[in-house]
Parts: C-alpha cells; structure tokens; sequence
C-alpha cells in the first residue's frame, strides 16, 4: 500500500525528527489524533523531505499538548526524501505536484489519501513548508474566499493568490474546506518552528475560521514561473562559476520588492531563448512580455515582484528560479 493510516500516534513517533520518521514510517502515513472537538484541522508536513520546520513545530505542539483542542489528521509525506534531507528523491515526482495529474506510485498514493479522508469532514486544512531564498513569512492561497484569507491572515499579512501549477495539496481541499500553505522561512532557523508551533495552537483553539476582507492582507496574484532552460549551465554573480549565463544573485535579497522595468537579471551572450523560460498561469511561455537583451544583459522588460528566487542550483532545475508577482486588488 502507499500510505498508511493510524488511529492514534505511534509510540515515541515524536521524538524522532525528520531525517529518523523512516525508522517508525516505511512509507507516507496519515495519523488521526483525538482532540477535544471535531470537526479536525489537517495538516500535512514534508511534501518537501528537507523541509522540517513543519514537523518539528507540529510535534512540539502534540508533546505540550496530547489531547489538542481539536482533532487533527496529520499526513507525513515525504519520509524517504527526509531521511536523506532532500526535496525528493531522483526517481520520484515533486510531492507538491501530484494532487492532481501525477502518474506512477505518486498518482497511487494521491488515490490513497483522498479515499482515505473521502469521509471525513474538515474545519480546514494547513500545509506547512519551509521555502528557498530570503522571503517574509507568507501564505499562499489557491481560492479568493474570506475564510482562506481569514486563515491566511492569523500567519501573516502577505499571501500570494496562485492559479498554477493546480495540483498542490492546498488546491486539492479548494471548496472542501478553508485551505491554506503556508511558507515558514528557511530550514534550520528555530523561528520557524516557532511559527509553525504559534499557528497550530491558534487555529487549533478557533470556534470558526475568521472570515477576513482582503484588504486587511498584502496580497500578492502569482503570475508566472521563471525556468532556467535545460541544457544552459548558470551560476551567480558573486560566486567562482562561471557559465554562459550568470544570473543577478543579488535579487533573492528583495523577494517581495517590486523591480522596475531595466533591473538586470543576469548576463549571457547566448540568445534569450536559450536562456530562460516564463510560463504564466496557462503554461504559455510569455518570456518576451518579461526579458529583453541590451547587449549581454537580461534585463526586465516591465516591473515585476519577485518571490521564492533561490540561489540553490537543485532546487532552480528541479521546480524554478523564482515567481513572478503583482499586486492584488480585489
């Protein structure tokens, strides 16, 4: 079977930390925990293997408090990806991914837990990611409702409405119940876990998810995703590399900033087309509305705001260099 459901924790599961989960977890496990009340909150940790923050801050929670005010049902992802601290595994799909469309034993496992939960009503549903680069706390939702950005709001004031890629784990609880991921700083800062601890415990107490005005957030709509292309090797100004395209390392540090049409992206000789790729929310490649050459720079063709640029090459060829945004109004 792909996943593994239990009634109730597993004896010392809590003491373990991520990397160890395999030890007691041979596979992806959805845990049922009894609270004071129902319906339950689901949250799901490690989509991402080497994002921890998740379940260090959830398991701190349920040490402190082993009847919590409300039921949970806890999907631990990623347990093989974990024990090796990786995204995921060469062989495997993007565990973000492939909640809608994926193939093969991920297809499988989606199957597995969307029957296993087919019965159960939910006050609302957190996925927990720690995120690349330099960005604020911030949540992502993939419907405009009050009640998502009621949830999203009790995290942080900035969130990103986003349309793709459709098959996350928050897209699949769209209409189901309130939804939210939301995006906890980076791996290895205790505030994270901090955070993570901080949030549970509040929704955890709510008689009624907050339905909040949109203008009470920052609120960001996703527009496009930016790729490296294959085949072109890249490194960052600042380092030792040096590639046919060296790309402006110096933007993961205003993620969240708008850039004005003329900032430098990068440098490069090589036709645009060779070097990178934007897809908006529809997958059409809509890089000339974003990049153009002036000489060997690339540079924005309009402004933009950045969000998720990663300086780490995996996660630039495994997902993407970063996201574009713009304000929201709604």
């Amino acid at each position: 079977m792909p996943l593994d459901v239990y009634a109730h924790l597993p004896e010392g599961l809590l003491d373990l930390p991520a990397q160890r989960l395999h030890e007691q977890l041979p596979r992806s496990t959805l845990i049922h925990v009894d609270g004071a009340r129902g319906p339950e909150l689901f949250v799901s940790v490690l989509l991402h293997g080497n994002e921890t923050s998740g379940w260090d801050g959830v398991r701190r929670y349920l040490r402190e408090h082993p009847v919590p005010q409300r039921s949970l049902s806890l999907f631990i992802a990623n347990v093989d990806a974990a024990a090796d601290n990786l995204r995921v595994l060469p062989h495997q799909q993007d565990y973000n991914r492939i909640w809608k469309g994926a193939s093969g034993a991920e297809a499988e496992l989606a199957s597995a837990l969307f029957d296993a939960i087919a019965g159960r009503s939910y006050f609302a549903a957190v996925d927990l990611h720690n995120n690349t680069g330099h960005n604020p706390f911030y949540s992502v939702v993939t419907e405009l409702a009050a009640h998502n950005f009621g949830l999203a709001y009790l995290f942080s004031d900035k969130a990103v409405y986003i349309r793709e890629p459709d098959s996350t784990m928050t897209q699949a609880f769209s209409g189901r119940c309130p939804a939210v991921t939301l995006e906890v700083g980076p791996v290895g800062d205790p505030r994270c876990t901090d955070r993570v601890y901080d949030y549970i415990d509040r929704v955890l107490e709510l008689d009624e998810v907050p339905a909040v005005d949109p203008q009470q957030l920052n609120l960001y709509e996703s527009l496009a995703r930016v790729h490296v292309c294959d085949g072109i090797d890249f490194g960052f100004s600042g380092d030792p590399t040096i590639a046919p395209l060296m790309l402006t390392g110096g933007v993961e540090a205003v993620n969240f900033h708008e850039l004005p049409a003329g900032t430098p992206f990068g440098t490069s000789a090589e036709p645009l087309h060779r070097l990178l790729q934007v897809l908006d929310s529809s997958h059409c490649d809509v890089t000339d509305e974003y990049f153009e050459h002036t000489g060997v720079n690339v540079v924005l063709k309009r402004a933009i705001v950045p969000a998720m640029y990663t300086t780490d090459p995996y996660v630039v060829r495994q997902d993407c260099l970063c996201y574009f945004m713009q304000r929201l109004q709604i």
